[in-house]
């Protein structure tokens, strides 16, 4: 089984390239897959060169700046022709916690292009090199900024040796990126067609809905733990809707005793998850409950909640990412237990989809009943079924389509016990693994065609991954709770 390791080789040399959007190109470092990359089952194909990119875009503002981001590109001796793809990263830390500092999640980009896909993964405005304020979950940034890295990217690969792009293109990205592949969907579909046509498809756990879904999840009277979204979203809908919102500074959003800790992390003084463990604990100390309604002044809650017309509910409603038709195979891919994201957006933009007229949208749940996935579990499994499902429409000379779940092969877990039915047809032996959430191999072993009963050869409790594959394919992955 292969593995992922990336190390620091980092290459001091700028590549101008005199080009549309591209700026500048840097070599940062080097996927190696021969070293086991830690997402249980991906078998990688390629090694993968990461280079950041400076691009030209377009600020809220309607200002042209340079921004930047991340493209994994498979190295080859040979010439080879590749898709594109895009993935957009989820929610960050920060400025700097981004793809093009090899951080922000960007190993999942990575692992695509490990199959054969050179992939594209924008910063987004006001992260990485792009100044101000980040405008969070704004459709309108995601989707320019997204296209802009797309055509730079084009730029960039047009002056690579033995790479080449066909004519595919591919969108995925995991909860904020969920929401920036749904925009940047709906931006090419709608008015950048001439530029691009997407061939598939497969936001994960995002917030499509925030206007309704994701109002009724965070505002109501469960506890929802990540309480800094709302002051982020706040921060980047007032830089994004000057006009619109120009009443509702954070200082008329929230009550007193937040507005210190949101301005910390605005002037970038704390990071993300400070201001959430702040905001955690004032409403600890003033409630007991972890309540983000609470953080609220009282008229804002209302105008939210009961108001359609006021400007916040406005604004949301503004970033709602399924009010579109399209005929590109989308699979929304979500898990029922997810803590963050409810999984009612995947439902609700399947179904208004499918009411405007859009033919191929699914909405496909990853996790089940007797092993419910909060969002961080979601990751890896979701991951693997939009890169199993992109490999299934990929088009490449080099036909790396080494992903491929099986019907015939399944895995069920219970008090401790394993079954492994293995029924595929001309396959004697397969390969197990037990990969833990952090993505490290805590068990192998080689396994008969048939039924195998195994006690689960992993003592600590807490979620596995159960992987069956070939050196060919990848068959199964199933999560498993270890009591």
């Amino acid at each position: 089984m292969k593995r992922f390791y990336v190390f620091a080789l980092i290459v001091g040399f700028s590549l101008q390239l005199d080009a549309q959007r591209l700026v500048s190109a840097v070599l940062l470092d080097t996927i190696i897959p021969a070293m086991d990359i830690p997402i249980p089952g991906l078998n990688p194909s390629f090694e993968v060169a990461n280079w950041k990119l400076q691009y030209l875009t377009l600020s809220p503002e309607g200002e042209e700046h340079v921004a930047s981001g991340l493209v994994s590109v498979p190295i080859t001796n040979t010439p080879e022709v590749f898709p594109m793809a895009c993935f957009q990263h989820g929610t960050v830390e920060g400025r700097d916690n981004v793809p093009s500092n090899l951080e922000g999640g960007h190993l999942l980009g990575g692992a695509f292009a490990t199959n054969g896909y050179v992939v594209a993964a924008p910063d987004y405005i006001g992260l990485g090199d792009s100044p101000g304020i980040h405008p969070y979950v704004h459709a309108e940034s995601e989707a320019s900024a997204s296209v802009d890295m797309l055509l730079a990217t084009r730029e960039f690969i047009a002056d690579l040796d033995n790479v080449t792009l066909n004519q595919q293109l591919f969108i995925s990205g995991y909860s904020q990126g969920g929401h920036a592949a749904m925009a940047l969907q709906q931006e090419i579909e709608t008015n950048q067609s001439d530029l691009f046509t997407v061939t598939a498809s497969a936001p994960m756990s995002g917030p499509y809905s925030i206007s309704e879904s994701m109002v009724d999840f965070t505002l109501g009277d469960d506890e929802y733990m990540t309480v800094d979204y709302l002051a982020w979203l706040t921060l980047g809908y007032g830089r994004a809707y000057p006009t619109l919102l120009a009443d509702f500074p954070v200082e008329n959003v929230f009550r007193p005793e937040y507005i210190d800790d949101i301005n910390e992390f605005r002037d970038e003084v704390i990071t993300r998850s400070t201001l959430n463990q702040r905001m955690v604990a004032t409403l600890r100390a003033d409630g007991g409950l972890v309540l983000p309604k609470n953080t609220l002044q009282d008229n804002i809650l209302d105008g939210i909640l009961n108001d359609p017309m006021h400007p916040l509910s406005q604004a949301l409603e503004l970033n709602d990412t399924y009010n579109f038709t399209t005929e590109t195979p989308t699979n929304l891919y979500y898990c029922q237990g997810d803590d963050q994201v409810t999984f009612e957006n995947a439902l609700l933009a399947k179904e208004r989809m499918t009411a405007n007229g859009s033919t191929n949208v699914q909405a496909i749940r990853i996790d089940s009943n007797i092993i419910p996935l909060n969002h961080v579990g979601c990751v890896l499994p979701a991951s693997l079924r939009a890169l199993g499902f992109f490999n299934s429409l990929k088009e490449t000379e080099s036909s790396v389509n080494n992903i491929h779940f099986s019907e015939n092969v399944s895995v069920t877990h219970y008090d401790r016990q394993l079954t492994i039915n293995m029924d595929e047809p001309n396959l004697r032996t397969a390969y197990m693994d037990i990969h833990n959430v952090s993505g490290q191999r805590v068990h192998t072993q080689q396994i008969s065609s048939g039924v195998t009963y195994m006690t689960m050869p992993v003592s600590t409790s807490g979620q596995y991954f159960v992987t069956i594959y070939t050196n060919e394919q990848l068959l199964n992955v199933t999560p498993v709770i270890n009591p």
